[in-house]
């Protein structure tokens, strides 16, 4: 309980960032938004080919289709994960003391390109494997892929500033983010429970006006801007949140905008079982 409050009012610290720098929203509205551009790319041909049916249907499904989920993968990872890196530089120079830009947080992701190109490749590899064993598993083994995926998400939670503000390779990077876990374990379990409940809260007057719209193309209209923006914030403030995080497990400081106190109980080193 204490370490699941600790969590909420840390995601509220992290709230606070965004209201004094509100263009840090920006990547997360431009992630989105090449999400989507993305997902058309690649969801448009395989209506066209039937393939989507078949794989909603549970029908036979032609290894084709993992093909292209693989190539969608990579691609909507490397969109994900290159904006999410501009955004954790302007964070870092946002704590820093320094008034971050885009074109800054631009660059210093696109000195990134080849780390983030692999590390699409990667967890592409890791998701449609996983994906797979969902699909053709029973329910115990759907369980365990669901726990499987569970664990290498936390477990790379802090990817994107180990890759932004570390000069590793890939491999060395996931190490080195196995490693800030073994510190931060407790506070990022609790942070990535914390924020599904105020997201949820913020979605309800999106909620309401699905409901409520019916046949009414503006309300579903306004109803979807509403999602891709509350999405967009949320993403800014893990982001956020996870750059805090890092800043404190490398340099024992709390950033600009956190409370010591709080992040200093966020962390327990499991080696020594406390």
């Amino acid at each position: 309980m204490r370490t699941f409050s600790r969590s909420w009012d840390l995601i509220w610290e992290s709230f606070h960032v965004i209201r004094k720098d509100k263009k840090l929203i920006v990547f997360p509205i431009l992630s989105g938004l090449s999400v989507l551009a993305v997902a058309a790319l690649y969801f448009i041909p395989l209506f066209q080919l039937g393939i989507a049916r078949q794989y909603a249907e549970r029908h036979h499904v032609d290894p084709s289709a993992y093909a292209w989920m693989f190539l969608w993968y990579c691609t909507n990872y490397f969109v994900i994960v290159f904006f999410s890196c501009a955004l954790a530089a302007c964070a870092q120079i946002r704590f820093s003391g320094s008034e971050p830009t885009l074109g800054a947080g631009i660059s210093q992701a696109s000195a990134k390109l080849p780390a983030i190109m692999l590390w699409a490749v990667v967890a592409s590899t890791v998701g449609l494997l996983i994906r797979i064993m969902e699909d053709r598993s029973e329910s115990i083994g759907k369980v365990f892929s669901e726990l499987l995926g569970v664990a290498w998400a936390v477990t790379t939670y802090l990817m994107v500033p180990v890759l932004v503000f570390e000069e590793l390779g890939v491999f060395a990077s996931i190490k080195r983010s196995c490693q800030l876990l073994r510190k931060t374990w407790g506070e990022q379990v609790g942070a990535n429970i914390g924020f599904g409940l105020p997201f949820l809260v913020l979605a309800i007057p999106g909620i309401l006006l699905v409901l409520s719209a019916r046949h009414q193309p503006l309300a579903l209209a306004l109803a979807l801007l509403y999602f891709l923006m509350l999405g967009a914030l949320m993403s800014a403030v893990k982001g956020i949140f996870a750059v805090a995080l890092y800043r404190y497990a490398t340099e024992g400081q709390a950033p600009a905008g956190f409370s010591q106190v709080n992040l200093n109980g966020s962390f327990v080193d499991l080696s020594r079982g406390e």
